[in-house]
């Protein structure tokens, strides 16, 4: 056990140090004139390799290495792993957009994912570790019995993460695609092979080396540039303390002129719904839940040794997400202050190119126009009484998701930065997509196919199985990004709505109420999952309920579902027979701090 916990170590510091070496040398090069173009290459294509050439090495034919990584990850590792896997596009490239245009909605996903990293550490995980669990269907398998259960689990898995797969595929492509100068169909190709060879060869196993990696890559990418940015503008390189001077020098700037920005364009990195106190409430609650009952975040509570260890690696998970949740704010707060102080009132002939780069991708927009190049913007802006020439604040319009890609750019740092955000948005996207890519092939090869519907299945069928389906989530995943990736945009925070309302009251119930059995772990599964997919759908295509919109979107949604999930499943199981004395001491084993994780060789293995 120690040579493999000392695996994990040297694994993050050789590639930490080996990152470090290569943005030092490029940025050194990109002062001496190498293009941003080759700088993107150089550096995007050496990150993939690595994330490549790691998930390759890690390659195994071992049921439990390829499962739960012999269940020998140290917490520590874990929780960075556990980070990456949940970052993706929304946390890594849509939050910092999100407190640029709606400071409320972003703060309550902060505080959402904080409750949810909370609750799962207190209430879920260690006794999901106990029961020696390879995922959510298989832990409600060993805990409720019978088959119905595990089908109406893996059913809400697959729903609940294949619209998030796609859209973290469809992020990174178009990462890749600007980072590599590719085609966007290209970049659809190497993004799916770089998933598929870490998961389809090495499991869990080759998705926790390589997220190690890829959590480092997006931390120093989030960190470096903003940081650097607090210290020229405020001498001190903490931009988590240093951002609140930024937010109030900006106010000054707002108030001496009297007109701040235009309305932020929508963005797809950041697809919240309308602000307001109900929906910050929502919000919250349905994240909290939602996060707490992930599938791909729950599996990864079972690669540990201990029930002692899962708690202290969802802690771990917590501080690294942190790391870049607390840094998206520096980033909006300082984007706006050096927008107000050095590109507001500039005459529109000598804006900085990045403006009409991202306006390009409809991402900036001068007097309503997409700004396209500086002759369209001043054909726009020119219709007004009041134009001089010069870009007024309140013309001004930046979609959320321009923050951290044109980040470096905003605060005229060298191009090998902008190439650096680039890459660190491909790994966090990779990283998710990997353990969602997983969660889904375990889920039906495993917890389904395995655990309920062939129950004589050899351990090597289920592995074949599983890396089939792998193959299958990610072609479908793939797909789905190249034929409609703003719907899947859209709909990725269905996954937590529906984690939120499918699983989370059959998983709490499960720990903390003995009477609860089978039917109405079932019952509450359906109940939850249906309400809530419902509730969107009504949002998505109006009129789909009878009774009228109710105001709902894909994230909200969740705080309807999972009351009606609880009381459906508590009622059922009050009307319904008792869990038989067998099950009763399967929670009792569940429940019991200390000790061997509980073992239920018919069911869990």
């Amino acid at each position: 056990m120690a040579r493999r916990a000392g695996g994990y170590g040297r694994l993050a510091t050789l590639f930490a140090v080996a990152f470090l070496v290569l943005v030092a040398v490029l940025a050194l090069l990109d002062y001496f004139g190498l293009p941003q173009a080759v700088l993107g290459t150089i550096l995007g294509g050496a990150a993939l390799v690595a994330f490549t050439a790691i998930g390759i090495n890690a390659s195994t034919m071992q049921t439990s290495e390829f499962y739960l990584a012999a269940r020998s990850v140290p917490a520590p590792a874990n929780g960075m792993a556990s980070a990456a896997a949940v970052m993706a596009g929304a946390i890594f490239l849509g939050l910092a957009g999100g407190y640029f245009t709606d400071t409320g909605s972003a703060a309550a996903v902060t505080i959402g994912w904080s409750l949810g990293f909370l609750i799962l550490a207190v209430c879920i995980a260690p006794y999901f570790r106990k029961s020696a669990a390879f995922g959510v269907g298989d832990f409600l398998g060993v805990r409720y019995g019978g088959g119905a259960v595990r089908i109406a689990a893996g059913a809400v898995v697959v729903a609940a993460l294949v619209a998030a797969l796609a859209a973290a595929i469809a992020t990174a492509s178009l990462v890749a695609a600007g980072l590599l100068d590719v085609s966007a169909g290209v970049a659809l190709a190497v993004v799916a092979a770089v998933i598929l060879t870490s998961t389809v060869l090495g499991g869990v196993r080759a998705i926790t080396r390589t997220a190690i990696a890829e959590y480092i890559v997006l931390a120093f990418a989030i960190l470096v540039p903003v940081a650097i940015v607090s210290m020229r503008e405020f001498s001190w390189a903490v931009p988590q303390i240093t951002f609140g001077l930024a937010l109030k020098d900006a106010a000054l700037l707002v108030l001496a002129s009297g007109k701040d920005l235009a309305v932020s364009p929508p963005g797809r990195f950041w697809p919240m719904g309308a602000p307001g106190p109900f929906a910050f409430f929502a919000t919250i609650v349905t994240l909290a839940t939602g996060v707490a009952a992930m599938p791909h975040l729950l599996l990864r509570s079972a690669t540990v040794r201990t029930p002692n260890h899962a708690r202290r690696s969802v802690g771990w998970s917590l501080l690294f997400v942190l790391v870049v949740a607390l840094t998206a704010p520096a980033y909006a707060a300082f984007a706006r202050l050096v927008i107000l102080r050095e590109v507001v009132d500039s005459g529109i002939g000598n804006l900085p190119d990045w403006i009409f780069t991202f306006g390009k991708l409809g991402l900036i927009k001068i007097c309503g126009a997409d700004a396209i190049s500086a002759d369209v913007a001043f054909a726009a802006c020119s219709t007004g009484a009041a134009f001089s020439g010069n870009l007024p604040a309140g013309e001004l319009a930046i979609s959320g998701d321009a923050i951290v890609l044109a980040g470096p750019a905003i605060f005229d740092l060298p191009a090998v930065g902008t190439a650096l955000i680039a890459v660190g948005a491909l790994a966090a996207t990779l990283a998710a997509a990997k353990a969602m890519a997983f969660a889904i092939a375990s889920a039906i090869g495993h917890d389904l196919y395995g655990g309920a519907l062939d129950t004589r299945a050899s351990a090597g069928r289920q592995l074949i199985v599983t890396r089939l389906l792998v193959i299958a989530a990610v072609v479908l995943a793939a797909w789905l990004a190249a034929a409609s990736a703003d719907d899947v945009f859209a709909l990725a925070p269905m996954a937590i709505s529906l984690s939120a309302s499918g699983l989370f009251p059959a998983l709490i119930l499960a720990v903390w109420w003995k009477r609860a059995n089978a039917p109405g772990a079932v019952a509450g599964i359906i109940a939850g999952s249906v309400v809530t997919a419902a509730l969107i759908a009504d949002h998505r295509y109006p009129g789909f309920l009878p009774f009228g919109r109710l105001g709902f979107d894909e994230l909200t949604a969740g705080i309807v579902g999972m009351p009606i999930g609880f009381l459906a499943a508590v009622a059922t199981s009050l009307v319904t027979e008792p869990p038989s004395e067998e099950r009763q001491v399967i929670v009792d084993a569940i429940r019991r701090p200390g000790g061997t994780p509980f073992v239920q060789e018919s069911e869990s293995q």
